[in-house]
């Protein structure tokens, strides 16, 4: 089953460019997205704690948050990021 997490990372962690590299070519994250400072939205189908230690590997330094954003969410953002909130996909443009 698609989960949405809740990536947040330090500066020490990396440039947003080196986290977004990571990000792309992890193999749990089926898709992402960013449009905060220092926070990704990514989707999976494995725990918080699978994706925290692939994404450890690629990203030895700095510290993180992974946590599930799957059940009660609320916020002011873009409507591309509630669309990936609420159905666990990319809308299509």
């Amino acid at each position: 089953m698609r989960r949405l997490f809740l990536f947040v990372y330090s500066d020490a962690l990396g440039t947003r460019d080196q986290i977004k590299q990571a990000v792309e070519s992890n193999q749990y994250v089926l898709t992402w997205r960013y449009d905060l400072p220092h926070c990704f939205y990514l989707v999976a189908e494995v725990s918080a704690r699978t994706l925290a230690e692939s994404i450890k590997q690629a990203l030895p330094n700095g510290y993180f948050v992974i946590s599930r954003a799957d059940d009660d969410f609320w916020g002011w953002n873009y409507p591309e990021t509630w669309h990936l909130f609420e159905n666990k996909y990319l809308k299509e443009d």
